[in-house]
């Protein structure tokens, strides 16, 4: 699938000739068919006037080039006449308002995809709506729903708003909102949990190795200090009085 903006302004490369004719100029759209009908040249290429190649007469349409057969398959619209009718009808996607049966509007058609090989429109990039109050912005649609595309709108079945592929980019405030306060009490939840376990963990620690210094210091008992400071007292007063006696009293 290709985007159609990237067509636009694709070289046009005659296989035979081994010539460019001019680049792409404009998208013909079939709205009936929903499919590329013709591609038209720009008159500042090979040719003098405007002419066109049926899409049908594409050889192959390539990342940087288109080719066909040769340079004789671009004609003048005048020669085309189903052509030139779609020309009338001024049919045209990018910039179209797209609407439901229901009339419900989904948005502006800022894109559609083309299918290469058959030129068949694949589908449509659809932004700036709003989708069931919850999405704005940016959303893929299946060609497959399309109805009608006319030269005003382009109308869808009903109820396919259900199944279009949004965009995260095209979350609404409210979305986003709802999000960050999911995000801010998931994280309170989580710090509580933190708190509990390590509460918990400082109790068993706690019973474990119980911490003797929590204990209140005992006074020393008078009683024993008093005892203490006499048999120090009288260890010194014995020892004084053997100093003062004479060595030889203890000698026969």
């Amino acid at each position: 699938m290709l985007p159609s903006k990237k067509i636009l302004s694709l070289p046009i490369i005659s296989l035979k000739e081994g010539q460019q004719i001019g680049f792409v100029r404009n998208i013909v759209i079939d709205p009936k068919a929903k499919a590329v009908a013709a591609l038209m040249v720009d008159p500042k290429g090979f040719f003098k006037e405007q002419r066109i190649i049926p899409y049908n007469r594409v050889v192959s349409i390539g990342e940087n080039v288109i080719t066909v057969s040769t340079e004789n398959q671009a004609e003048k619209a005048t020669n085309l006449p189903d052509i030139l009718e779609l020309l009338k009808e001024k049919a045209a996607i990018i910039g179209t308002k797209v609407i439901t049966a229901s009339g419900k509007t989904l948005g502006i058609i800022e894109e559609f995809y083309i299918d290469t090989e058959n030129g068949m429109i694949s589908s449509l990039d659809i932004s700036g709506g709003k989708i069931e109050g919850l999405f704005k912005g940016k959303a893929s649609l299946k060609a497959d729903d399309i109805l009608t595309i006319g030269s005003d709108v382009v109308v869808v079945v009903k109820g396919c708003e259900e199944r279009l592929e949004l965009f995260t980019k095209g979350i609404n405030d409210n979305v986003k909102s709802m999000i960050q306060i999911a995000s801010r009490k998931a994280s309170r939840k989580s710090q509580d949990l933190n708190r509990f376990w390590k509460k918990n963990k400082d109790a068993e620690t706690n019973e474990d190795f119980p911490n003797d210094t929590d204990k209140p210091i005992q006074p020393v008992s008078a009683e024993i200090s008093t005892s203490v400071t006499d048999n120090f007292c009288e260890g010194q007063n014995e020892e004084a009085t053997n100093a003062d006696k004479d060595p030889k009293d203890g000698l026969i």
